[in-house]
C-alpha cells in the first residue's frame, strides 16, 4: 500500500526507529507519526540518554 503525503502529494516511505514506524515524504521530507508514536520516540531517547550517563559497572574482583 503506497501512502501519499498530505502536504505535497509526494510518495511516502516507511521505516522503523526504536520500534516506531515513521512515515516520511520522499519529496518534501516531511515526517508524519501516528498517535502515540512521538511519545514512544521521546521515551526511547530518554532511555538511551540515561544509559549513556550511567557510571560504568565495576569489573569483577575485590578492590579495597
Amino acid at each position: 500500500m503506497s501512502l501519499t503525503c498530505p502536504k505535497c502529494r509526494g510518495e511516502m516511505r516507511q521505516y522503523e526507529r526504536s520500534g516506531v514506524v515513521i512515515d516520511q515524504c520522499g519529496e518534501c521530507r516531511g515526517i508524519f507519526l501516528d498517535r502515540g508514536e512521538l511519545e514512544k520516540l521521546f521515551e526511547a531517547e530518554a532511555n538511551w540518554s540515561a544509559a549513556q550517563q550511567a557510571p560504568p559497572a565495576p569489573q569483577g574482583g575485590y578492590q579495597p
